[in-house]
């Protein structure tokens, strides 16, 4: 999966947007939907994969069932063979000229012949000529039907019911705080492998095919698809649950209490607030840098660079794993993660100010090695505290809920890959942002003549060999000229690139070095979390080490369950106006829906795509919040009197504390 995640990402714009002319707005909105939709199952699959057991635990029956989905959903998402077969199995010998051979790359006097017979007499336009027929129209509705099923079938199987289970198990694995560091440093280097393959395939394949991105990832997806097979062989009869982590008995909580009890756990707040700009850090290099190298560095052959960038990244990441495991059992996870951070903040910053086109390829994997440590920081260091926090929910839960925990985890990737996504394209559409940059081919996207470097409106790149290299010089106009598709219209495209790119990751930088400063879970104090959690196992009693306040869990009656739906306060209202309080935010929550719903069909135009893609963002919100606010009306229609007369229990109490 791993893998999966640097090539669906760049394939998704290097494929659908640039190669098969898919709208950006189009895009954009069908992204913003699957999110949506898909954010709400997340919490579905998190709980159940916590409450439900089987003879072979609770977490390997998924990934053992939904990854051969995730696979076949990957490839199909990647390799959209019934709009890009021909781009992949392309014979240029059915156009003018298309049977002579070039002799060399820069010497074809036979073929530069021919050309010049076929523009004299009008078979072929000349280079110059101000239009150009087009053969590339605008994608068609059904290449938007397949990217929107495969889109969410891909998250749905391989992030959602197959990465949250998976982040779940490798959290039960061991509960000491050191060997956690290990055990995540082992799982990064791993996952580094993973993200090596695509992009070291990538990169051989984009020398095979330079001028061709669609069959570079149609390809890579074959191979990944092979590797996925024997890395799932490996987790099935390689990996073992611990005995007393394989049953969810007992641990059937509703999901509104587990998600109250998790937002009731101060350090997993803390947690969230630096888990978010972080994760935004890495993923936009990912997601823009493509737009950067090409349009904002002016690089026809861009595909080759990024490959190397993304192996550099990677590289650094490898290197930097032991020395982020050793200073972290040295000095502590919050001094790590603060440190890092930032030290790389102000290279973001400086990144920002220097003009693109004098951008020196040296910086960019300078840039790179920033990633790759800040990545290997997130991965060894944030996934070994999210187990600590687990920990810390145990000992005043007695339940370990590592699937609601990993599915906010899963969860809040979704929503970043919307601001990290779909945010960026909206605002370099409203700005002017041209596909290919208005060419019908070049740049990566292979023209169906093989004599053809380019083929953009008032410039044709005619040259010996268009297919094979980019060193083919034009035969025809100014030898040295540069190709017209990695420019855009408007200078707002590439400052919105890079506002995005780096700007903002110094931001978020800033960000997670205060979220890690108050972080409050050291190694001191996860040691003392263990040793109250075993002291009330024994029936013994503890103190909070972080609030140095007694620990009193509640019983798990079903009683006391339903009143965990609601807040003290709630409880403390009377059981009519409760009613009416819910009933009132779950007709708001409805309307809302209902308007936004409204709202995108009656829209028309070029503006109805940004209204559906910003809809679809809100109702991302409102997909949570109805069932959410149903579930707990549901649960005060069943409680009798009694029990909303209680007055609040000591855990309830605590929770308030802890909040």
């Amino acid at each position: 999966i791993s893998g999966y995640d640097l090539t669906v990402r760049p394939a998704r714009t290097a494929v659908y947007i640039e190669a098969l002319n898919q709208s950006i707005l189009t895009h954009a909105m069908i992204v913003s939907c699957c999110k949506s939709v898909d954010f709400l199952l997340g919490f579905l699959v998190g709980t159940t994969s916590d409450n439900v057991s089987t003879r072979w635990g609770r977490r390997k029956p998924w990934v053992v069932v939904c990854f051969p989905f995730a696979i076949v959903s990957m490839f199909l998402l990647v390799t959209p063979f019934p709009f890009s077969g021909d781009a992949v199995f392309s014979d240029s010998d059915d156009f003018p000229c298309g049977e002579i051979e070039p002799d060399s790359a820069t010497a074809c006097p036979a073929l530069e012949q021919c050309l010049v017979e076929m523009i004299a007499n009008g078979t072929l336009p000349a280079h110059n000529v101000s239009s150009v027929e087009s053969s590339n129209p605008p994608a068609p509705a059904a290449l938007s039907v397949w990217f929107a099923l495969f889109y969410f079938a891909y998250y749905f199987f391989s992030w959602t019911c197959t990465m949250i289970p998976y982040d779940a198990l490798g959290m039960e694995l061991t509960s000491d705080y050191s060997k956690r560091v290990s055990l995540f440093s082992v799982r990064v280097v791993f996952q580094f492998l993973g993200y090596a393959v695509p992009n070291a395939v990538g990169l051989v394949l984009s020398n095979i095919f330079p001028t061709n991105i669609i069959a570079v990832y149609a390809y890579t997806a074959l191979v990944l698809g092979i590797v996925s097979l024997a890395a799932l062989l490996v987790l099935g009869f390689g990996v073992s649950e611990r005995p007393e982590a394989k049953t969810g008995q007992g641990n059937e909580v509703p999901a509104v209490v587990a998600v109250r009890r998790a937002l009731c756990n101060r350090p997993y707040c803390i947690y969230l607030f630096i888990k978010f700009p972080i994760s935004l850090v890495s993923l936009l290099p990912v997601n823009l840098m493509s737009f950067f190298l090409r349009y904002g560095m002016k690089m026809e052959d861009w595909a080759s660079l990024y490959f190397t960038l993304v192996l550099v990244i990677l590289f650094a990441s490898l290197l930097g794993t032991p020395l982020v495991w050793y200073l972290t059992r040295r000095f502590g996870k919050r001094e790590v993660l603060m440190y890092v951070s930032g030290a790389c903040c102000p290279f973001f910053f400086a990144f920002f100010f220097v003009p693109p086109q004098s951008f020196p390829t040296a910086v960019i994997y300078i840039a790179g090695v920033f990633v790759g440590l800040l990545t290997v920081v997130m991965f060894v260091v944030l996934d070994s505290m999210l187990a600590d926090i687990i920990d810390y929910d145990a000992l005043h839960t007695g339940k370990r809920s590592e699937g609601v925990y990993t599915v906010a985890e899963t969860n809040l990737q979704q929503f970043i890959e919307v601001i990290g996504g779909v945010v960026p394209l909206l605002l370099m559409s409203a700005v002017g942002f041209e596909n290919n940059g208005g060419c019908e081919c070049g740049c990566g996207v292979a023209c169906d003549e093989a004599y053809m470097r380019w083929k953009c409106p008032g410039d044709i790149g005619y040259s010996c060999d268009g297919q094979s290299t980019f060193d083919s010089p034009p035969l025809f106009g100014e030898v040295g000229r540069q190709a017209p598709c990695v420019d855009q219209g408007s200078d707002a495209v590439v400052w919105i690139i890079r506002a995005f790119l780096f700007a903002l990751s110094g931001v978020c930088l800033l960000l997670v070095c205060l979220g890690a400063k108050i972080y409050p879970i050291t190694k001191a104090a996860h040691s003392a979390i263990l040793d109250a959690t075993e002291s009330l196992a024994a029936g013994g009693e503890a103190t909070d080490p972080l609030t140095g306040k007694a620990v009193v869990r509640s019983a798990a009656s079903h009683a006391q369950l339903r009143r965990e739906h609601f807040s003290a306060r709630e409880l403390s209202l009377s059981s009519h106006w409760l009613k009416t309080q819910l009933s009132g935010r779950l007709l708001l929550w409805l309307g809302a829906f209902i308007a936004i719903l409204a709202g995108m069909a009656a829209s028309g135009g070029e503006a109805r795509q940004y209204i559906v893609a910003i809809g679809a963002i809100c109702c991302s919100a409102l997909f949570v919040l109805v069932p959410w606010d149903a579930a707990r009306l549901q649960v005060l229609l069943k409680m009798s009197r009694a029990e909303r007369a209680v007055g609040p229990s000591a855990e309830e109490k605590d929770n308030s504390a802890r909040s």
